[in-house]
């Protein structure tokens, strides 16, 4: 634990001031200038809890065997004075004074305890902010434009998925994928902490959202602000001076005071609106002051937040060729395919360079492929009936469980364990996915898996066409 010290002084100088202030003929500024002195500076405090116990002591003209109160007693143990006086009649006056001084003792001990413990909480600001995660891993770093950051006692490990817990960005840009399913943006210098997979606490800095197409909610606090979203894209932004701007892209957002009560949304036949709160829609931008009271609107602003076209991975090096299914043997995948007896199939399509399921079906090809940082895979992807889970992952057998990451990228089931920052198909046509599966899996991956689930009714369909497996080009 680091302690601001004085520079040197006279000793006698710092005991007349101590007494001083024991005596209360300190101005109020005197006072208080003190007051930060004894809290931040160990000499200071040291000599002021010894001058305090032997003027406490001095109060007394004799003792007594009566217990003091038990609040004296552990002052008096905490600094190793024993309570133990001889027999005597006490001045009524100098046991007033006695308990004053004592007990101002023990207020300034607690202070003093309370204001460590605060110096030593303040670097990850306010714990309470933070879930406790159990270790479950709330976000992933995607992608870094000219990222450093700052490593301190409570940052996390940015190589590994991260957890409820603090980034500090110190310059550059990076991607962070919330497995709830919002991506953002976070530009440096900014100080990040994560709560869950669907929230976080900009204490400074700059980032832009960007949602999915699946519905669902997102909340960013500041240090006065809460700003809640369903796959809204807006920049938020914390100054230095803790200023806050709130801009809204595309969707609309709402903004309360973090110390409010929860928001409730009261439903009109014209819209929805919100209790003690401001909705901002597309193209609205707000300032706060300190306090989180509005100073001004204006049109919202795109160029003053990080761009996600910045962090689009790159085309393939070289013409990469798509997957022939033709020449694979497709097998069931553990226990999950035909689960409770369902019906599972599939078919070749586009002459061998994609395959379509069906049912509750999830099907493997052996690839055996070695998944680096930056290793990518980009294919076709259309459904013509939802099912629960849509996708497809890697292993390196045919035995599913809680270790094997799956990418979902259509369904309405959300599983635990299950990133939903994929899941952003819509419609019934072709849409082309690409994707940096190396930031979340590396190592020597034996089965690539396609997924069709739904084990109600079986109904499930997946249709994957020009699968490309490579590595992207290092920017």
């Amino acid at each position: 634990m680091n302690r601001n010290r004085p520079p040197q002084e006279n000793q006698n100088d710092l005991q007349e001031l101590i007494s001083a202030f024991i005596d209360g003929t300190l101005t109020e500024a005197e006072t208080q200038e003190f007051l930060v002195r004894l809290e931040s500076d160990e000499t200071t405090r040291d000599l002021y809890l010894q001058m305090m116990n032997t003027d406490s002591l001095l109060q007394w003209e004799q003792g007594q065997t009566e217990t003091l109160p038990d609040l004296l007693s552990l002052t008096s143990e905490y600094q190793g004075v024993s309570t133990t006086i001889d027999s005597g009649v006490i001045s009524a006056r100098k046991q007033l004074a006695f308990m004053r001084y004592a007990l101002a003792a023990t207020i300034a001990v607690c202070l003093c305890l309370a204001g460590l413990l605060l110096m030593e909480s303040n670097s990850t600001l306010a714990l309470a902010r933070l879930d406790s995660s159990d270790g479950v891993p709330a976000a992933m770093i995607i992608e870094e434009h000219h990222a450093i950051w700052e490593k301190t006692e409570w940052t996390q490990d940015v190589s590994k998925p991260l957890v409820p817990g603090w980034l500090k960005l110190k310059s550059g840009q990076v991607l962070i994928d919330f497995l709830g399913g919002t991506t953002i943006a976070l530009q440096g210098p900014a100080e990040l902490g994560l709560n869950a997979n669907n929230r976080a606490y900009l204490k400074s800095g700059r980032l832009v959202t960007m949602g999915t197409s699946r519905v669902h909610d997102f909340t960013l606090t500041t240090d006065n602000l809460t700003i809640i979203s369903q796959s809204a894209n807006f920049g938020l932004s914390v100054t230095p001076d803790n200023q806050t701007e709130v801009h809204v892209f595309e969707g609309h957002v709402t903004v309360s005071h973090s110390q409010s009560q929860p928001v409730k949304e009261i439903q009109t036949d014209q819209q929805s609106q919100t209790a003690d709160a401001v909705i901002v829609e597309a193209g609205q931008a707000i300032l706060f002051d300190q306090s989180g009271q509005e100073i001004s609107r204006q049109l919202a602003d795109r160029i003053q937040f990080p761009s996600r076209n910045r962090f689009s991975v790159a085309d393939p090096p070289g013409d990469i060729p798509a997957i022939n299914f033709a020449s694979y043997s497709i097998e069931p995948y553990g226990f999950q395919d035909g689960q409770y007896e369902l019906p599972t199939d599939h078919q070749l399509i586009e002459q061998g360079k994609g395959i379509r399921l069906w049912g509750n079906a999830w099907k493997t090809l052996e690839i055996n492929k070695e998944v680096t940082p930056n290793t990518v895979i980009e294919f076709d992807f259309r459904c013509s009936h939802e099912g629960q889970i849509h996708g497809f992952g890697f292993d390196t057998d045919k035995t599913h469980d809680k270790q094997n990451h799956v990418f979902q990228i259509y369904g309405y089931e959300v599983r635990p364990g299950i990133g939903q920052q994929f899941n952003t198909y819509t419609g019934t046509d072709w849409k082309r996915f690409r994707i940096r599966v190396g930031r979340y899996l590396a190592g020597k991956q034996r089965y690539l898996v396609f997924i069709a689930d739904e084990d109600v009714i079986a109904r499930a369909e997946s249709q994957f066409r020009n699968v490309r497996i490579y590595e992207a080009p290092v920017k």
